[in-house]
């Protein structure tokens, strides 16, 4: 097919003429139909440019489209101009120096040419070619040249204008199936609008898991220019502590305004983590907990922990909880993992303590508390005994890194 690629850029440099040789104009534009479904849009057509009027030959008058030019059946005198019909893009006007994903490369690439080439006997868009890279990047490699890919077309996810045909109802299958850290690289890359549109398109927890492998001032980028509703949706799927981090950061009047529109449940647990500097445990704890009672069987903890499946990464041990609610042992998954369902909870209890600290503990005794026990992670424990939340290793890490003994006033006492 390489062969056989027709480059839109020298199209668009070359006349166009009718069967007899004759000059028919030049090609101005290509028109391609596409919904984002087929994975190599259709030609329709190409918009002439003669003289100063556009006229639009439907792909059923053209005798020749390949690298030598264009070939056209004579003009009638009621060759009119281009309509744009359901479906139907203008590739100069709606593709050419838009972003777009290579989903398969993983990479954000700006349109500056586009490939046609026969496929089974039709005309299809086939392959972008693109320049990887930040803006300024491609400021300091001009002259270069080897940074252009040419990019498969079933590959792509475009951006358009809102409104526009160009711009998907459903993202491009491989978009779902990135990492999260992947699609973090993805909306540091893109503009405003195309990151827009891109979190608006895709399922909000696969958005707040990207924004949990990002630096909290760019997440408060993105919440900052996505509708408020939006951002609060984020907020919300996002884990506590990571939705925290962000939340503190940000001014007083643009939290409040998240936190007013997340569930009243959520909106509790972060202002209780926000009264808290972030140097003490209650300010960088996750209050996702897995918790279960003695008089539980194993297989019961089982299937609590699967309701909790979004949440894995904060979850390495189940709290065990008495009648009342106060912690009596935090049971490691591989325990679970080794019992049979009918084994009661009390049978794993053992004589071992769990491994607590109080909500005001500062960051040097959590440190501390960790490595003393061996621990991955420390229960977080109210004066009444309850477990308010979870301390992780990696928690304790995104702490240090943020500075440690940084100290922010508690919000609920401003």
């Amino acid at each position: 097919m390489q062969a056989s690629l027709v480059s839109l850029s020298k199209l668009r440099s070359v006349a166009a003429t009718n069967e007899t040789g004759r000059g028919a104009g030049r090609v101005a534009d290509v028109v391609v139909r596409w919904n984002g479904s087929d994975p190599y849009p259709l030609v329709t057509g190409v918009v002439l440019q003669i003289g100063d009027r556009q006229v639009f030959q439907p792909v059923a008058s053209i005798v020749r489209l390949d690298a030598g030019g264009v070939v056209v059946r004579d003009l009638g005198l009621d060759a009119g101009g281009f309509v744009r019909r359901e479906g139907e893009l203008r590739l100069v006007s709606d593709f050419l120096g838009r972003q777009l994903v290579d989903v398969d490369g993983v990479k954000v690439l700006r349109a500056e040419d586009l490939f046609l080439a026969p496929v089974l006997g039709r005309i299809r868009l086939v392959a972008v070619a693109g320049e990887v890279g930040h803006w300024w990047a491609r400021i300091f490699a001009h002259g270069r040249t080897g940074r252009e890919r040419l990019v498969d077309w079933s590959a792509v996810h475009p951006f358009g204008e809102p409104g526009s045909e160009l711009r998907l109802q459903v993202p491009h299958e491989g978009l779902r199936r990135l990492h999260p850290g992947e699609l973090a690289d993805l909306l540091e890359e893109l503009d405003q609008p195309a990151r827009d549109e891109l979190t608006t398109a895709l399922d909000r927890g696969a958005v707040a898991d990207a924004l949990e492998e990002m630096e909290p001032e760019r997440i408060e980028d993105i919440l900052r220019d996505a509708p408020p509703q939006r951002a609060a949706e984020l907020v919300a799927a996002m884990e506590p502590d990571e939705a925290v981090d962000v939340l503190r950061d940000m001014e007083r009047a643009e939290a409040d305004a998240i936190l007013a529109r997340v569930p009243p449940e959520v909106a509790r647990q972060l202002t209780q983590l926000l009264g808290y500097p972030e140097t003490m445990a209650g300010g960088f704890m996750t209050t996702t907990l897995a918790r279960a009672l003695a008089t539980e069987a194993v297989g019961e903890v089982r299937q609590h922990l699967a309701e909790l499946k979004d949440h894995r990464a904060d979850i390495d041990s189940v709290a065990v909880l008495d009648e009342a609610g106060r912690l009596i042992a935090d049971i490691p998954l591989f325990d679970l993992l080794a019992a049979t369902d009918d084994t009661p909870v009390s049978d794993l209890l053992g004589d071992t303590t769990p491994v607590t600290i109080h909500p005001e503990a500062f960051l040097d005794e959590v440190v501390d508390r960790l490595t003393e026990a061996r621990a991955s992670s420390v229960v977080v424990v109210g004066p009444d005994g309850r477990p308010m939340g979870r301390v992780l290793a990696d928690d304790v890490i995104d702490a240090l890194k943020e500075g440690g003994l940084r100290l922010k006033l508690p919000w609920l006492f401003h």
